[in-house]
């Protein structure tokens, strides 16, 4: 051990820091350390946590949430990524019920808890967190509610039947376009950033900002084209009440290198994000068998090209979303079978396989920092009967068909996953 301690003395003038549990940018800005050793991130999306955390009364499951945890610590996973913000009013549809914003600045207290619960569980299974903070789609209610909120409850054009994707973006992307209402909602987010990263957890007493359990603060999930100061001003009030944790912002990273720099390339940002999604980019069809032909070589290269643009900015990157339906193909005629617990993963296996293989050679050359797969549904399945809020927490989200992506504790792909975290512990530890 003494020889392994002289041969990197470059180290030796933070240790003192090291030994706080807070994940750091490594010194040369490429990857994340931990205890003053490399970090990557084995990580997987659980962003449901936070309502599995809370009682029974209000939709929670504890148990459930303990034993999945506790699932994906054993399958070597050491980050999750989770929702801290889900807004209402709650007779909404496609949306986290019972929300933890009810109105702004009004909370159910019952949520909070679930969020607290949900990190001591993460904490005492010896992994981190990324808090997402808001969100430009409407599963968790997001711009678009803040949006209604500052307009009169303006009806929310849902991307369902008469509106598209394109409406709807143009609606929730008024949260930090739109002048007449963007002060009152970017204060009103600010106080929900206050009100989280202030709060003392009621389950071990930690202050939020004083836990090494979050390794960021996420600023939201897949914010489209941002403005640059949304990404320095939100990232920089973030840091100001949690200096010593990183701040990251959420983004797809999917149109271009500008869309990227707008959003990276400042000094809030800690580190750079990228989700890949074949499917729904029109790349992979679950129910053509050759399909995937196509979403191999797509998807090596969005990761070559993302690292490229970290690269460029000497910062990390990681793949924090990505996801493939079940064999659709095995009985395409079949509309349910892509959605049933029991069709098998193949394509998936193969897919995140060649995407594990490619992120840990690039890891070796400090390029890439790892991953969080989209998403847990652990003992959860797509045919549960739904809680006393409609809800089915699984990984798919609740304006999503119920087992598209999400990973159960009993398929195929937890091994797949589970030898992609080995490697890239080992690589921790060389």
């Amino acid at each position: 051990m003494l020889q392994g301690a002289d041969a990197h003395p470059a180290h030796h003038h933070h240790k003192k820091d090291d030994s706080d549990g807070f994940i750091k940018i490594s010194e040369d800005g490429t990857g994340f350390t931990r205890y003053g050793k490399p970090y990557f991130i084995r990580g997987a999306n659980y962003w449901q946590a936070m309502h599995l955390g809370a009682n029974d009364c209000n939709g929670g499951d504890r148990e459930r949430m303990e034993t999945e945890i506790k699932q994906l610590a054993d399958m070597g996973i050491n980050n999750v990524r989770i929702m801290a913000s889900s807004e209402g009013p709650d007779d909404q549809p496609y949306r986290m019920r019972p929300s933890l914003m009810p109105k702004p600045g009004v909370y159910n207290d019952a949520i909070l808890e679930g969020l607290d619960y949900a990190l001591d569980a993460i904490e005492r299974h010896n992994m981190t967190a990324v808090m997402t903070m808001n969100n430009f789609w409407h599963w968790s209610g997001g711009f678009s509610q803040y949006v209604a909120w500052l307009t009169g409850n303006q009806t929310i054009p849902y991307p369902q039947g008469d509106f598209g994707w394109d409406e709807f973006t143009l609606f929730s992307a008024r949260f930090y376009n739109d002048s007449s209402i963007v002060d009152e909602a970017q204060q009103i987010f600010k106080d929900h950033i206050k009100t989280i990263i202030t709060r003392k957890n009621t389950v071990n007493g930690r202050i939020y900002s004083e836990d090494p359990t979050v390794m960021s603060w996420q600023l939201a999930n897949e914010p489209q084209e941002g403005p640059a100061w949304w990404f320095e001003d939100i990232g920089s009030y973030m840091k100001e009440l949690a200096p010593n944790h990183l701040v990251s912002a959420g983004l797809e990273s999917k149109l271009d290198e500008f869309d990227f720099l707008r959003a990276h390339d400042n000094d809030a940002i800690d580190y750079t994000t990228c989700h890949l999604w074949v499917e729904n980019r029109g790349v992979y069809d679950p129910s053509n068998e050759t399909s995937l032909e196509d979403a191999l070589p797509y998807g090596a290269d969005f990761i070559d090209k993302t690292a490229g643009w970290a690269s460029s900015i000497n910062k990390p990157i990681i793949l924090e979303e990505f996801g493939m339906a079940r064999d659709a193909f095995l009985k395409p005629d079949n509309l349910t079978f892509k959605y049933d617990p029991a069709t098998p993963t193949s394509h998936k296996d193969e897919f995140y396989g060649a995407l594990f293989n490619q992120i840990v050679d690039l890891a070796k050359e400090h390029k890439f920092c790892g991953s969080n797969f989209w998403a847990y549904s652990g003992t959860g399945r797509s045919t549960d009967y739904p809680n006393q809020f409609g809800a089915v927490w699984l990984g798919d989200p609740p304006h999503e068909p119920r087992g598209w992506y999400g990973v159960y504790d009993k398929d195929t792909t937890v091994e797949v996953i589970s030898d992609y975290n080995a490697k890239l512990k080992e690589l921790e530890e060389q």
